[in-house]
C-alpha cells in the first residue's frame, strides 16, 4: 500500500505511526500496574512515546490546509461526524461494558470513587469524557472558520502563540451555569474529564495549519519545510524547556493541561519527530510494517475508535491496571493485532456491502 502523494508521504506515515503508538499507551494506562507505569523502564518509554500525540495534531493541520476539501460546509460536516463518533465510541467503551455486559472491573470504578451499580449521571460523566476525537471535532468547527476568513499565514502563527501563552490564566474557568459549563471545559477544562482541551490543544492543529500553507506556497513541495525543521526544533526545545525548568508546574503541570512552555517544549519534540520521519520516507525504504503504517493511516478514526473499545471490554477479562512490565509487554500485540484483525473485518463487510447492494442495482 502507498501513500496517495508521494510527496507528502510523511503526513501519512507519521499518521500511521501515532495511530500505532496510540495503542501501545493505551495498553500501559489500562493494564499496567502503577509500579510499571510509573517506576519501571517500560513506563518510561511508553510514558516518552505519548508525548508524541501532538505530531498527531500536527499533521491534522497540516492535511486540513493540504485537503482537496476546502469549503466551509465540508468542514463543519466533518465536525459533526467526528464528535458523533467520538461520543458514540465512550457509549462503547464504557456504558456498554458496565450497563449491558457487567464485565467493568470494580477496580475501574473504584478510580472514580464510585461504587457500582452506576446512576444516571455518572454513566453520563462518562459518556462526556473528553478524548482527542471530542478535540478534533470541536476544533474542526474553529478550523473551518479560520481557514475560511483569515488567509495570512502569519496570523494563525499569532493565534497558535495566543492560545497557549493564555491556556494556563483561563485553566478550570466555568461559567456556572448548567449545560455551559461542560462546554466551556472542552475548551478549558483543568479536569480528567476532558484530557484534551482546546486551549491549549488546538495550538498544535494551527502550527500545522501554518506549515500547510507553506508547503502550499512552496508548490505542494514540502522539501525546504522539512530542511528548518530541525533549527526550529532545537529553538523550541530550548525556549520550551527552559520556561518548564524554571517553573515546571506552571509551565507542565501534567501532560494534559499544559502550559506555554509545555507546547513549546513538546512542540519541539514532535517537529524533530516529523523531521526523522521524513528521512525514513525520503530514504524509501520498503518494508511490510510501513505499508502497515500507511494502512493504519487511511483508517486513522476507525483504528482509535476500534483499539479503544476492545482494551476496555478486554478489562472484564484482564483487569484494570493489574498487569506487571512484562505481561503488559505481552499484551500489546495481542491488543494491535486484535485491533487490526477487527479492521479488516470492517474493511471485508463494507466491500461485502457495496457488492452486494451494486448487484442488486
Amino acid at each position: 500500500m502507498n501513500p496517495t502523494t508521494p510527496r507528502l508521504a510523511a503526513l501519512d506515515f507519521g499518521r500511521g505511526l501515532a495511530v500505532f503508538l496510540m495503542m501501545l499507551v493505551h495498553t500501559l494506562w489500562m493494564y499496567a500496574d502503577k509500579t510499571t507505569q510509573s517506576e519501571s523502564l517500560l513506563g518510561y518509554a511508553i510514558h516518552f512515546i505519548g508525548k508524541g500525540t501532538p505530531s498527531f495534531l500536527l499533521i491534522m493541520g497540516m492535511s486540513f490546509m493540504l485537503s482537496q476539501r476546502q469549503s466551509l460546509g465540508s468542514a463543519l460536516k466533518r465536525g459533526v461526524l467526528i464528535l458523533t463518533f467520538a461520543f458514540g465510541m465512550n457509549l462503547l467503551k464504557f456504558v456498554v461494558p458496565i450497563s449491558v455486559f457487567g464485565t467493568m472491573p470494580q477496580a475501574f470504578i473504584e478510580a472514580y470513587g464510585w461504587s457500582a451499580p452506576l446512576n444516571f449521571s455518572q454513566l453520563l460523566y462518562l459518556t462526556l469524557t473528553g478524548d482527542i476525537l471530542q478535540l478534533a471535532g470541536v476544533s474542526l468547527f474553529l478550523l473551518a472558520l479560520i481557514r475560511h476568513y483569515i488567509r495570512n499565514k502569519y496570523l494563525i502563527l499569532l493565534l497558535a502563540v495566543t492560545i497557549l501563552s493564555v491556556s494556563r490564566e483561563v485553566s478550570g474557568y466555568r461559567p456556572g451555569i448548567e449545560g455551559l459549563d461542560y462546554l466551556s471545559d472542552l475548551f478549558f477544562s483543568a479536569s480528567y474529564q476532558i484530557y484534551f482541551p482546546v486551549f491549549p490543544w488546538i495550538s498544535f492543529i494551527l502550527f500545522g495549519m501554518f506549515m500547510g500553507i507553506i508547503i502550499k506556497e512552496q508548490g505542494g513541495n514540502p522539501a525546504s519545510l522539512y530542511k528548518s525543521l530541525p533549527w526550529a526544533s532545537a529553538l523550541t526545545l530550548i525556549v520550551g524547556g527552559g520556561l518548564c525548568y524554571l517553573n515546571f508546574d506552571y509551565h507542565f503541570g501534567n501532560f494534559f493541561h499544559l502550559g506555554p512552555g509545555g507546547v513549546i517544549y513538546l512542540l519541539g519534540i514532535n517537529l524533530a519527530l516529523l523531521w526523522i520521519i521524513q528521512q525514513i520516507v525520503k530514504s524509501g525504504m520498503t518494508h511490510w510494517g510501513i505499508d502497515l503504517l500507511y494502512y493504519c493511516s487511511e483508517r486513522v478514526t476507525s483504528m482509535y475508535i476500534i483499539q479503544w473499545v476492545l482494551i476496555c471490554w478486554g478489562m472484564g477479562i484482564i483487569g484494570f491496571q493489574s498487569l506487571d512490565a512484562l505481561a503488559t509487554v505481552a499484551m500489546m500485540p495481542v491488543v494491535v493485532i486484535l485491533s487490526l484483525a477487527v479492521q479488516k473485518a470492517l474493511d471485508w463487510a463494507v466491500t461485502f456491502g457495496t457488492s452486494q447492494r451494486l448487484a442488486r442495482e
